[in-house]
């Protein structure tokens, strides 16, 4: 059937590239539906409705379906389906070797091809295999170092440059001219450097060439924090784990030399080369892997290095998250080596006036359930970072948490007060453990002390909606102007509510309505008039606000068909 004929040329040439894509997924053809799944920025179901080979209806889970279209989604499943009619009538025309030719998914199908490629080369004479074999190696590089590492046990320099320049190769096709890899380039890239750590990578680290491994791998990892790419799917992050679990591997097979040069690498590339995201893999690395006498001294060195080069950062925020994050490791690597509580103390106060600093000493007194030295610091600290409104916060929690664990109470309540009146105004949770601290009598009265001293910022309708205070919340609502508080509760008012809903629903699309917009927005409106009708008496009044506008605006042509699809 000719079904194209039921779509827009430029929905079609949408979902012709997401047919090109791969972005059909779980397609499942009976005898009168189709249905697949369609990936992209956002997942989509569709269904095709088909009777004698002919579609009869469609739908879509998409916004621009809902409203009556057919979208791209549609004609995508469509275009995927045709395929696979086309592939299926081929297969049975020409009815070749299954095993042999066919996409081999799952381990029995690879076993079969497997056994199918054997019988053939089996039955090809040396001469041709050779030939063959020279034929192909020479075409394809990948393919010939790939068979070079198979081969040859040891690992050459040239043959580390040549597999370097096979990643630029890689890299260079897919960043094109514009130097960017789109999201649908992404994944093709990732696996494409995957399929170099998994072969040839995997080959040399089993056959003992581990600093050439070693090195490739890197040259992989540095690469993939400095491409410009669209990661929404987090393949950088996938193949950086991959690569990192390889180190982890290389540590327990590698001579104490080898180690040697695995932390001067590490240990060198902290130093901007690699990018910020990338950093926290050789960070965990240096300071949970290199566990022997021997680096103790490095990796002070080291540390004491970092704090150096943190201190010379231009930006204050950049400086005190460089400083603070580093001599807490500090910190940490003297308390694994059981430093005196003098050192641990000496270090502290050299840096006390890093907030990550005082907060880890904060953590020292509770752990030894110093919590009045605990409580002097946390006074300290709301004072010195008392333009941080988050660090006042975590501060007056921690408080918080300390009166608790003495069995202050009375500090303990007054505490929550302040947390849910100023430091974490309006915080769910907060009201609801201070809740816990009255009576249900009590509370009727310590609520609406609450909500005259909560500042304006608070959205004390959350908590309106928590005590079930419609009629408070429906004043809110009917006073907030535009549609975020309205849509927000809505579900909760609408039921005892619905003429005052109805009403700031027709108020809201009316203000819109007066401005002359695009198809989209007109949509919009639609989709809000659709909303309207499901309430109760909403549908009379849609059909009244629907009669005004088609007087009122109908020399608005986009907005006279948008509403033609009430």
């Amino acid at each position: 059937m000719n079904w194209k004929k039921l779509f827009a040329v430029h929905i079609l040439e949408r979902g012709y590239d997401y047919y090109l894509e791969n972005a059909v997924e779980n397609l499942d053809v009976s005898d009168d539906i189709i249905r697949a799944d369609v990936i992209g920025s956002e997942d989509y179901e569709v269904e095709i409705f088909l009777s004698s080979g002919e579609v009869t209806d469609m739908y879509c889970s998409c916004p621009y379906a809902l409203d009556g279209r057919n979208c791209k989604h549609m004609a995508a499943v469509l275009y995927e389906w045709s395929e696979n009619e086309r592939e299926e009538k081929k297969e049975e025309k020409n009815a070749i070797n299954t095993d042999l030719f066919q996409p081999a998914y799952t381990i029995n199908a690879y076993k079969k091809k497997l056994t199918a490629v054997e019988d053939i080369v089996s039955g090809a004479n040396e001469e041709d295999v050779r030939s063959f074999l020279t034929a192909v190696l020479a075409k394809d590089e990948k393919l010939l170092l790939h068979f070079h590492n198979t081969i040859n046990k040891q690992v050459t320099r040239e043959d580390i440059n040549n597999y370097i320049r096979q990643v630029d190769i890689i890299a260079d096709r897919y960043l094109g001219r514009n130097h960017f890899i789109s999201y649908y380039e992404a994944d093709g890239f990732i696996s494409e450097l995957e399929e170099i750590i998994d072969e040839d990578v995997r080959r040399m680290i089993d056959n003992g060439n581990y600093l050439s491994a070693f090195e490739v791998m890197n040259y992989i990892f540095v690469l993939i924090g400095d491409v410009d790419m669209d990661d929404s799917d987090g393949g950088t992050g996938m193949l950086a784990d991959r690569i990192y679990q390889l180190w982890l591997e290389l540590f327990v097979k590698v001579s104490s030399e080898e180690k040697r040069k695995m932390f001067d690498w590490f240990t060198s590339h902290l130093d901007g080369s690699v990018i910020d995201y990338l950093e926290e893999y050789i960070e965990q690395i240096i300071m949970g892997e290199f566990e022997e006498k021997e680096y103790e001294q490095a990796k002070i060195d080291f540390i004491e290095d970092m704090i150096a080069r943190s201190k010379r950062k231009d930006s204050d925020w950049s400086r005190d998250y460089g400083v603070g994050k580093w001599v807490v490791r500090y910190l940490e690597l003297l308390k694994e080596k059981n430093a005196s509580d003098e050192k641990i103390k000496e270090v502290c106060n050299r840096y006390w006036k890093n907030s990550s600093v005082r907060r880890y000493y904060v953590d020292i007194c509770m752990k030894k359930k110093e919590y009045d030295h605990a409580l002097q610091t946390l006074d300290e600290c709301i004072l010195l970072d008392k333009q941080y409104r988050g660090l006042i916060s975590e501060y007056s929690e921690k408080k918080k948490e300390i009166y608790l664990l003495q069995g202050n109470r009375s500090a303990y309540i007054e505490q929550l007060w302040k947390l849910v009146l100023e430091h974490e105004a309006g915080n769910l949770e907060l009201y609801r453990e201070l809740k816990k601290q009255y009576t249900a009598d009590e509370w009727l009265v310590k609520r609406e002390e609450i909500f005259k001293k909560l500042p304006v910022y608070a959205h004390v309708e959350r908590l309106y909606k928590e005590e079930k205070l419609y009629e408070r919340l429906l004043v809110y609502v009917l006073n907030s102007p535009g549609l975020y508080a309205l849509q927000e509760y809505e579900k909760v008012l609408k039921k005892e509510y619905p003429e005052q809903i109805l009403n700031k629903y027709k108020d809201e699309v009316s203000k819109m309505a007066v401005h002359t917009s695009d198809r989209k927005n007109y949509a919009h409106m639609v989709s809000l008039l659709r909303n309207m009708q499901q309430m109760k008496g909403g549908s009379k009044l849609v059909e009244q606000i629907v009669a005004e506008w088609k007087i009122k605006y109908k020399n608005r042509p986009a907005m006279m068909d948008e509403l033609r699809k009430l």
